[in-house]
């Protein structure tokens, strides 16, 4: 132990005595672990919160829709009888509403805007729990609206204050819409809390245009397009843990009713398998950026190789003192190694503190600018495997030149100018 001590007291008076080319010689590795270290750091925060606004948006969500290959006449369509029944006879379904294909991008007239673009959802009154934020002012529309068609309306908070200037006494107040050249008003019976969600209001669009959300039945009363038919339709579950047991209850419930039983006829697609997927494809792109990025460490370890190749030659005459000293071959490769890991542990360590530091300035950064909200996520096993992983960067690429220094002649050595 004392004759490994030394060796790694030895290691660094080197490294001090050349200070700027052992800067020089870290820097790859410095690089390569900050590097890694953000990557990692910054890609587990960012799955973090993907995660969990994807739960809270999406978790215990489940589409239905059918197999376009066994559609029998090439005509299928579920209706609002398939979504009653569901609704009334499966336990744990919080609401049905008809597939997100039902959008439409209408312009927008009030007392504070002109023609403003819009994004307008049309569904049940079970559309809430699609992408769930509480009611602030009013109420979401009813099953007594969507039965009736009631030409009603729910806006985001942003959307109010586009359309209307503020938030308050708007309840009641119409809003003008121009779909397909036809005009129609809509009066405001809620105002939904804006999301403060990044991910949410990328995937909405709820940051960019004026969301309304309606009854899909007001398509008929206003534009005169009957939706009485679907090609798919979304379910919601009271938790996720019931997804599994609600999708084998309408797939039967489904195929009873219209005699394709044991068939497949039905897509079951449940939102928390599509989450796992979405997370293990963030997972294999950090893995791949990761990868390219410990590019960097294999050229930090050429420069420890170079560099203690430069060490060897210069120091040619002193490892023929040693040995004529009587250093075993052993130590004097010892020795080299030392100092190769040690150059790399020290890059190591600074490039473990420089990576942490990028990934909570970079995330306090995309937090800020509304970009996306992230936290990063440094762990101990990232920073143990950075520190091991580049000890034996050092140590690999140290091997060559400590058994050149090792195998030197002493008696060539001495003679060496």
């Amino acid at each position: 132990m004392a004759q490994f001590m030394e060796y790694v007291k030895m290691a660094l008076q080197n490294l001090r005595s050349n200070k700027g080319r052992s800067l020089l010689t870290m820097l790859g590795i410095i690089i390569g672990i900050s590097s890694v270290i953000m990557i990692i750091s910054i890609g587990n925060g960012v799955k973090g919160s993907i995660s969990a606004d994807l739960n809270k948006m999406s978790s215990g969500q489940i589409g239905v829709s059918v197999d376009e290959t066994k559609k029998k006449d090439n005509a299928f369509y579920f209706n609002q009888v398939d979504m009653d029944t569901i609704e009334n006879n499966v336990s744990h379904v919080k609401g049905v509403t008809p597939g997100s294909n039902y959008r439409f991008w209408p312009t927008v007239t009030s007392p504070k805007a002109t023609n403003q673009e819009a994004m307008l959802y049309v569904g049940t009154e079970a559309f809430q729990y699609a992408y769930p934020q509480p009611i602030m002012k009013g109420a979401y529309f009813t099953k007594e609206d969507v039965d009736s068609g009631a030409p009603v309306c729910v806006l985001t908070e942003m959307g109010a204050r586009t359309l209307f200037g503020t938030t308050d006494n708007i309840i009641g107040m119409p809003i003008e819409i121009n779909l397909w050249g036809m005009t129609a008003d809509l009066t405001v019976v809620g105002i939904e809390k804006d999301s403060e969600s990044s991910t949410m209001n990328m995937m909405t669009g709820a940051n960019q245009t004026i969301m309304i959300q309606s009854p899909y039945t007001m398509m008929s009363t206003l534009f005169g397009w009957e939706m009485d038919e679907f090609d798919s339709f979304f379910i919601f579950s009271e938790a996720p843990e019931y997804s599994k047991t609600i999708s084998t209850s309408v797939v039967k419930i489904l195929e009873a009713r219209y005699d394709v039983r044991g068939e497949g006829f039905f897509i079951i697609n449940n939102s928390d398998d599509s989450l796992g997927q979405i997370l293990d494809i963030l997972s294999y792109i950090t893995i791949f950026i990761v990868f390219v990025a410990s590019i960097s460490l294999l050229v930090g370890g050429i420069g420890v190789m170079n560099i203690m190749l430069v060490s060897v030659t210069e120091r040619t005459q002193e490892i023929g003192i040693r040995k004529a000293l009587g250093a075993k071959t052993n130590a004097i490769m010892t020795q080299f190694l030392a100092e190769a890991a040690m150059i790399t542990l020290v890059g190591g360590i600074i490039g473990i503190f420089l990576g942490v530091l990028g990934a909570f300035g970079i995330c306090s950064l995309l937090t800020s600018l509304k970009v996306l909200e992230c936290s990063a996520k440094v762990t101990f096993s990232t920073v143990l495997i950075a520190s091991v992983f580049s000890s034996a960067v050092g140590i690999f690429f140290g091997i060559y030149p400590a058994k050149k220094a090792a195998r030197l002649s002493p008696i060539e050595a001495l003679r060496h100018e």
